[in-house]
């Protein structure tokens, strides 16, 4: 993440202002300051089809003051408010916003104030990121949010969250990994109370590492699962988490995919 004083005006493009998504439907845990997906706790925006109609949600918790953010200096100034400027993508060595992607970000910020990407502090809030990608290939993302406070006079401070890619494969690339890849599916029940079912696909039969992460990284659950090749399925009792948003994996060799899980008793 990094951080650069500007000035108080921006321009807001390529969102819109009604969102389906639920900003309660992300649990964070405790935590005072982010975006999901998160890089670093392995999550990453869902890949997509050229020509097919893509969705994903990006949440955001907004700080309540200064402190709450690394990096920053300790001081316990309140933030007055954040907003998600912009998402981005490179190509060709230029920095585009998504919209030159075909994708548009509609925020929901539960009503807080008159523009839908301007978030109140402490609030969790999220966009949903939708529309027809009209270009294949592996994207270098990039997401901007600026927080506003008063200083003696009115300052903003831009933070950038970057290490994301978002892949929008075409039809052969498609193809191509269902026959030379394995995937993870989506958890059924998610949210899940006291088990769910995991499905994933091998191409050829073996034993992958599967693991359950909580927010911070820390390590819930591993252990080896036998699969044969084509569907498999995984379940996984959930009854003794605590509620919450977990991560989990599966990995064979270098591969790894990760989904979120919710935890709801």
């Amino acid at each position: 993440m990094k951080r650069t004083l500007l000035a108080l005006s921006i321009v807001i493009s390529g969102f819109t202002a009604q969102a389906q998504c639920d900003p309660q439907s992300y649990d964070w845990g405790g935590e005072p300051f982010g975006v999901s997906p998160n890089p670093a706790l392995g999550e990453n925006f869902d890949a997509g089809t050229i020509n097919v109609p893509y969705s994903d949600v990006v949440y955001v918790k907004a700080p309540t003051s200064i402190a709450d953010i690394p990096g920053a200096p300790p001081l316990n100034i309140a933030i007055d408010s954040l907003s998600l400027d912009s998402i981005t993508f490179l190509i060709g060595g230029i920095e585009q916003n998504i919209t030159a992607l075909g994708l548009n970000v509609t925020c929901n910020n539960n009503g807080d104030s008159p523009n839908p990407c301007n978030f109140l502090p402490g609030g969790a809030y999220c966009g949903d990121i939708s529309g027809t990608p009209t270009l294949a290939g592996s994207f270098p993302v990039k997401i901007y949010a600026t927080g506003y406070f008063v200083f003696g006079t009115p300052q903003a401070l831009e933070y950038t969250f970057e290490d994301y890619t978002l892949i929008i494969n075409d039809v052969v690339s498609v193809k191509e990994t269902q026959l030379n890849e394995m995937s993870l599916g989506n958890s059924q029940p998610n949210p899940a109370s006291n088990q769910t079912v995991i499905p994933f696909e091998l191409t050829q039969g073996g034993s992958v590492q599967f693991a359950v992460y909580n927010l911070l990284g820390e390590t819930v659950e591993r252990r080896t699962i036998s699969g044969k090749k084509g569907s498999n399925t995984h379940t996984y009792d959930t009854s003794l988490l605590k509620n919450g948003v977990y991560l989990y994996s599966i990995q064979a060799g270098d591969k790894r995919l990760t989904k979120r899980l919710v935890v709801q008793h």
